[in-house]
């Protein structure tokens, strides 16, 4: 917290600590003039610091009280209280495991027209660009970078799989866009080439999972339900397979559905593939699902017609702080923040789970309004989860691992058809044109089973397919990012493909 004349906050080493233990207080602070300053807790006074202009850190010792709680400490300049700080003091002879499973997802969508000339380069931008300077350079880079210096941090990554095709394409064989031409041997490509390295490094060394996906980064559960398109959503989650296969060199286990946008059907589609397990949200899906319906803080078994998955229900609260409270103002402010989101993880987990904590793995840091902050935040939060691993308070773990580690006891028996945002009028309802859309969508989808119910399966079905899937990708819908030109071209594609199929379509 701050006044006119200091910032300052206090950031204890950890969060959590044993009775009696010695706990170090840093002071982090920027100040203009000298000014005193006081820190109390349950007894009082604790300690008396005078602030230094250009003294950045000033530390002071204490040792936890004996009897196990939740403990505050409050900084004071005169009348004024600067920043608050609570502490855990736990048993040690409490054995509980304490699971956390960090799930970002990393996506673009595929941002090239039907000529194979991009009209968008963000899959590369947030790869090789500055965004993150002083730190880094983009956050799919610097997420890969963290990976390699914090080799004690376990998490799981969605690379979805249009998000790995573009970077193959552009490593294998370099890019058009509309600007011009990127080769395969640029700087930039070098810079996404050792990102994919460092990426799939930390695969193979466990230290990730890596979840597929469907290709494009389409809305699943509303295409089944509003398009009854099952057939679209298997067949990218099949190619998507196939990508991550071949770009990753693993076989993924896990699943990952863009935006939640879940249906019950698509138990099935996944398990017919072999995916086992993946992640919705515990305000939107697990509150209004029906089964043996615990709590979020454990995996549970979804049934579908056939098969089952293994699903984790995030925790949304804790998400979205990590995903929309991130305008740090200063590196202080940032590392004070990374304490506070550690400090609701440990709080969380106090009496034991797996608490699941899933979100874009690059909006979170690129939307920010100081996006370099975000990345110092990063850090901080990573470092500080390991020292809580180390001293024994949670295990980091992959959603790979904790699916053997951590069977389901409960199942089950349905879970809603909606989203992480508990709807889906962001890519239908919020733009006037939106429903237009969707109808010709749905006709196009007719049409094209219907030509293939006639002819059956070839080439020309196949390349309306593809240029299907290029249209319904969800961030092209998004309402604040609509984007019709795009859809307009691929949807274009089946049309003139399917032209005679579609004048014998009924029109409804």
């Amino acid at each position: 917290m701050s006044n006119s004349r200091v910032e300052a906050y206090l950031v204890p080493e950890t969060p959590i600590s044993s009775p009696g233990d010695k706990l170090v207080v840093r002071i982090l602070a920027d100040t203009l003039k000298s000014a005193s300053v006081n820190i109390y807790w349950y007894r009082g006074l604790l300690a008396h610091v005078e602030l230094k202009p250009g003294v950045r850190e000033h530390v002071i010792e204490l040792y936890t009280p004996r009897i196990p709680g939740s403990y505050e400490l409050v900084l004071r300049s005169g009348g004024d209280v600067l920043d608050r700080v609570r502490f855990r003091v736990v048993d040690t002879v409490n054995t509980t495991r304490r699971f956390l499973a960090l799930v970002w997802h990393h996506h673009q969508a595929p941002n090239y027209l039907p000529n194979n000339v991009y009209h968008a380069l963000w899959a590369f931008i947030h790869t090789y660009s500055d965004e993150l300077a002083p730190y880094s350079k983009g956050p799919y880079y610097y997420h890969a970078v963290v990976l390699d210096k914090h080799r004690e941090y376990k998490c799981t990554y969605n690379l979805s799989p249009s998000l790995l095709a573009q970077w193959a394409d552009l490593v294998e064989r370099g890019i058009k866009h509309e600007g011009g031409f990127i080769d395969s041997k640029s700087p930039q490509a070098e810079i996404v080439r050792e990102t994919l390295k460092l990426y799939r490094e930390s695969a193979r060394r466990g230290q990730i999972d890596v979840l597929t996906s469907m290709y494009a980064h389409s809305i699943a559960g509303y295409l089944i339900e509003y398009l009854g398109a099952e057939d679209v959503v298997r067949e990218e989650v099949e190619y998507g397979i196939e990508i991550t296969r071949r770009v990753m060199g693993i076989e993924p286990r896990g699943v990952w559905t863009p935006e939640m946008a879940f249906h019950i059907k698509l138990i099935d589609i996944y398990s017919d593939l072999g995916l086992e397990y993946t992640v919705l949200d515990d305000k939107c899906h697990l509150e209004k699902s029906t089964g043996n319906r615990g709590g979020h803080l454990e995996p549970y078994t979804v049934k579908g017609e056939r098969g089952s998955l293994t699903v984790f229900f995030r925790d949304h609260e804790i998400s979205d702080v990590l995903g929309f409270k991130n305008n740090f103002k200063s590196e202080l402010h940032a590392e004070k923040s990374a304490y506070d989101v550690v400090a609701r993880i440990i709080d969380r987990l106090l009496s034991g789970g797996v608490l699941v904590i899933a979100l874009d793995g690059e909006n979170w840091m690129i939307f920010s309004r100081k996006p370099p902050l975000t990345a110092y935040f990063y850090e901080k939060f990573v470092s500080l989860l390991e020292k809580c691993q180390k001293l024994g308070y949670l295990e980091l773990a992959t959603l790979r691992d904790l699916a053997r580690k951590v069977p389901a006891k409960r199942v089950l028996s349905n879970v809603p058809t909606t989203s992480w945002l508990c709807s889906f009028t962001k890519w239908h309802g919020e733009i006037r044109e939106h429903s237009v859309y969707w109808e010709r969508a749905k006709r196009l989808h007719r049409a094209l089973r219907e030509y293939e119910a006639r002819r059956g399966k070839d080439e020309i079905s196949r390349k309306a397919r593809w240029a299907l899937w290029h249209a319904l990708d969800s961030d092209y819908w998004w309402a604040e990012f609509w984007n019709p030109r795009v859809i307009d071209a691929w949807f274009r594609v089946v049309e003139e493909l399917l032209e005679p199929a579609m004048q014998k379509s009924p029109q409804h």
